[in-house]
């Protein structure tokens, strides 16, 4: 999201994400994986003991799959401790992914709670000090720390905010806490209504009915049908070459801006027509209250400041860059996005921010100054959140915080400049029509002067020498891009190695980590056309590899 100074609690965050190693076999080694754990602690002398790991999960990308082992202790997770092996098509080990800490049942410090998941959910909802309304059943899992401590990790979201917490799952203890979400830009968070609750479990159980009494409805009961929307495409900016266009423009300057896109899927039940589709559906989970409008053909022709429009064209631009995602390949089995995700265009407590909301799988877009979804800069930015998060869902620290704005600037911009008059003006910036102006700065993605420190971690949106850590990423990755997609290279094969590169990675990211994973998925899916070699120039301008 956006970049304001940050006033959340002042509690200290432990290491939610661990440090891992990315390990590739040399050219030379030519191991076919039969026992992917085995096999890969094998081949890199990891000495890991199997019965000490579960396999969570396994993904599968455009060159092959992805074993997600979690390592396990008197069966208990030990947080974000993991090893993925990443094995091709033909069956070699392409990569392994290194998180595991040195936790064994020797060390433990305790192997039972001394308090219930509803005490720690209690003791987290103290000390938070917020009155307000759960919007979403709470998360709490015992695991394991690194110094061998057992806590609950729990997420937890109410009408006045989101969080992930840690708490002593021995004395309840909260240990820290942090905002959940993933927004566009820091900001103080404005107070939200507050609705006193006398107890978290009262506002649990009411959250949880409404969550069940939600599942028993059937997708079979809607029907499926087309419709159309107008829109902009990408904004007002792009379309018209204008850079000073502000919130307070007289509307008819807006007019040659508009579109008319095709919908590929809303449903319609009892002759009402609402914008939810095998991909997302537009819903009001968080203040201000505001039901998604619905029409009574299928069309949603409306004005910017209207909700009718914002509805629309966060509808379009998501399902639309989903359904991009699925003509690349990731489709299937392959899927980015194999569920249904829910989107409240108007939320964020009425703020001017979006976020991303990763453990409910949820974005919101705020309508403060210009409404951030008539801008599809910021609802790609997000949805980029989304697609980092969907491919690896241990996405968090090391310097993710910074790829991640970064990622999601990249996701924006590039597909900006695809559009009618792209290239044109400044095709560099990100959030033409929602910042660049008096609302705020907006943020750019040639912003050459700062360098990689590797003594440095770099978090989302904070300070660096000469810019901001958010374009410490994005500028390396989308001046590769437009390298390439002047010189007629199609989008989609850039975005493929970009993608692919993110699979089969942990927590704990750096920056020169995930830059080698670019340019080793490049050289891996183009041998012979150079591609890797550009993204090297490029990461080496910000010193970010060597």
């Amino acid at each position: 999201m956006k970049s304001f100074n940050v006033v959340l609690l002042t509690l200290a965050f432990p290491i939610f994400a661990n440090a891992g190693t990315i390990l590739y076999p040399s050219a030379s080694v030519r191991s076919v994986a039969v026992n992917p754990l085995k096999d890969a602690s094998d081949l890199f002398k990891l000495g890991l003991n199997p019965a000490d790991f579960v396999l969570k999960e396994t993904k599968s990308s455009l060159l092959g799959k992805h074993y997600h082992y979690q390592h396990v202790i008197a069966g208990r997770e030990v947080l974000n401790s993991q090893l993925i092996v990443s094995v091709s098509k033909n069956g070699k080990i392409l990569k392994a992914f290194n998180g595991v800490t040195a936790v064994s049942s020797k060390n433990l410090k305790s192997s039972m709670p001394l308090i219930s998941q509803s005490m720690a959910l209690e003791s987290l909802w103290n000390k938070l000090g917020k009155s307000g309304e759960l919007i979403g059943a709470p998360e709490a899992q015992l695991v394991y720390l690194s110094d061998a401590s057992l806590v609950y990790k729990i997420s937890l979201s109410t009408s006045a905010g989101h969080w992930n917490a840690i708490v002593d799952a021995q004395n309840g203890n909260v240990i820290s806490t942090e905002d959940a979400t993933l927004p566009r830009m820091k900001t103080e968070y404005a107070a939200a209504p507050q609705m006193k609750v006398r107890s978290i479990h009262s506002s649990f159980a009411k959250a949880l009915n409404a969550f069940e009494a939600k599942q028993e409805k059937t997708f079979f009961e809607m029907t499926l049908a087309g419709g159309t929307a107008q829109v902009f495409d990408p904004n007002p900016a792009v379309t018209l070459g204008r850079w000073d266009l502000q919130d307070t423009t007289e509307a008819s300057v807006f007019a040659p801006a508009y579109t008319i896109e095709d919908l590929p899927e809303v449903t319609v039940k009892n002759g009402a027509y609402t914008l939810s589709g095998s991909k997302l559906a537009i819903v009001d989970f968080e203040s201000p209250t505001a039901a998604p409008v619905t029409t009574t053909d299928g069309h949603w022709i409306f004005e910017r400041g209207n909700s009718g429009f914002t509805d629309a064209m966060t509808y379009l631009h998501i399902d639309r860059s989903m359904r991009y995602l699925e003509s690349m390949g990731f489709s299937g089995s392959h899927a980015i996005f194999p569920k249904q995700i829910e989107v409240d265009s108007d939320g964020v407590g009425g703020q001017d921010n979006s976020y991303y909301l990763p453990y409910a799988r949820r974005l919101a877009f705020g309508h403060g100054c210009v409404d951030d979804n008539e801008d599809s800069d910021v609802i790609l930015h997000e949805l980029g959140h989304a697609i980092q998060h969907h491919i690896n869902s241990s996405w968090s620290g090391g310097d993710t915080g910074a790829m991640g704005e970064g990622f999601g600037d990249y996701w924006a911009a590039s597909y900006s400049v695809t559009r009618d008059h792209g290239l044109e003006g400044n095709y560099n910036w990100v959030f033409k029509f929602d910042g660049h102006n008096d609302c705020w700065p907006g943020r750019q993605l040639n912003s050459f002067t700062p360098a990689y420190d590797p003594k440095q971690t770099y978090s989302a949106h904070s300070r660096v020498n000469g810019g901001v850590s958010d374009e410490l990423w994005s500028t390396p990755v989308f001046q590769a891009f437009l390298e390439m997609y002047k010189s007629g290279v199609a989008k989609s094969e850039i975005d493929k190695m970009i993608l692919e590169a993110h699979f089969g990675l942990g927590s704990g990211i750096k920056m020169p980590d995930m830059a080698n994973a670019i340019v080793k998925t490049a050289k891996q899916m183009n041998p012979s056309k150079g591609y890797d070699q550009i993204f090297l120039k490029h990461f080496r301008k910000q010193g970010i590899l060597k």
